[in-house]
């Protein structure tokens, strides 16, 4: 009986099935099948296929030297010996090169520092022959370095003197141009404070003869001024003070034009019997009668 019959007919008698036999042994089961079949060319190789059979024989309870040593003539060569073998070889010709190495290595090395030491000699050799034949060729470079530093040292110096004056006359004139911005953006900052008072009617009167009240804001120097274009009657006072700006009286287009300084008023009281005869003014500005009435009244406050 094979090897392959007595193995699968060991198995049936313990009722064991191929993928038991698989999980107990971890070997794929088409391999398992190729040993009850006796077809150990599927199986990976010689030294496996032994191995397989050992295992085999040991899941289903058989003694596995027993059944190698029955069978051997059907089994393939052990190759695990030849492999030893093989391996022994191997290694003594390994011991042989390794022993060889280190004798041709010792041999060698004299003839290597010989080399060596007649190439440092020449080249020792060259440099002093260089040394003497041109003894003099460092200082001439230190010399004609010195003069070079010389020379860029002056023109150095030259150059800043003339970017020093060149600096000094472009500063004047730089200074020159800020003062002049200077002086002009402080006339234009003048005239923008003039141009940024602001006007505003708070309140519009009533009545036969109405007080409008306007609020004047963002203007430190104030200037009145009353122009006449006809026959009115005018008076300006100051009313937390009861001071009289001007004369309470009868104007013409013949008197000349009032121009008061009222800097120092917080509010400033107009009244006019003849509207279309004049023209009031704050620092240029045109202050308007709100109402249509003949005879109006002007209350100017100052913020």
């Amino acid at each position: 009986m094979e090897i392959g019959s007595r193995l699968r007919e060991a198995r049936e008698e313990k009722g064991l099935t191929l993928e038991e036999v698989q999980n107990t042994t971890k070997i794929q089961k088409r391999y398992l099948q190729a040993i009850e079949k006796n077809e150990f060319g599927v199986l990976p190789g010689k030294f496996y296929t032994r191995a397989f059979i050992r295992e085999y024989a040991s899941a289903i309870g058989l003694d596995p030297e027993q059944v190698m040593e029955e069978h051997k003539s059907e089994l393939p060569a052990n190759e695990e010996e030849q492999v030893i073998t093989y391996s022994r070889v191997q290694k003594s010709k390994s011991d042989n090169r390794g022993s060889k190495g280190p004798g041709s290595f010792s041999k060698a090395f004299p003839t290597v520092l010989t080399i060596v030491l007649i190439i440092g000699l020449l080249f020792v050799a060259w440099y002093f022959i260089l040394q003497v034949s041109n003894p003099n060729d460092s200082s001439n470079e230190e010399e004609s370095s010195e003069d070079q530093v010389d020379v860029s040292n002056t023109d150095d110096q030259e150059s800043g003197e003339e970017s020093n004056e060149g600096s000094n006359d472009e500063s004047s004139e730089e200074n020159e141009e800020d003062s002049d911005e200077e002086s002009n953006a402080e006339d234009e900052s003048e005239e923008e404070e003039q141009e940024e008072m602001d006007i505003s009617l708070e309140d519009t009167g009533s009545g036969g003869f109405p007080e409008h009240t306007y609020e004047i804001t963002n203007a430190d120097d104030r200037e009145l001024i009353i122009e006449f274009d006809g026959e009115s009657y005018l008076a300006v006072n100051a009313p937390k003070g009861g001071e009289s700006l001007a004369d309470e009286r009868i104007y013409t287009a013949d008197d000349d034009n009032l121009e008061i300084d009222i800097s120092d008023q917080e509010e400033v009281y107009i009244s006019t019997g003849s509207v279309s005869g004049i023209t009031v003014k704050v620092n240029d500005e045109e202050i308007e009668f709100p109402a249509e009435n003949h005879t109006q009244k002007l209350l100017i406050r100052f913020e």
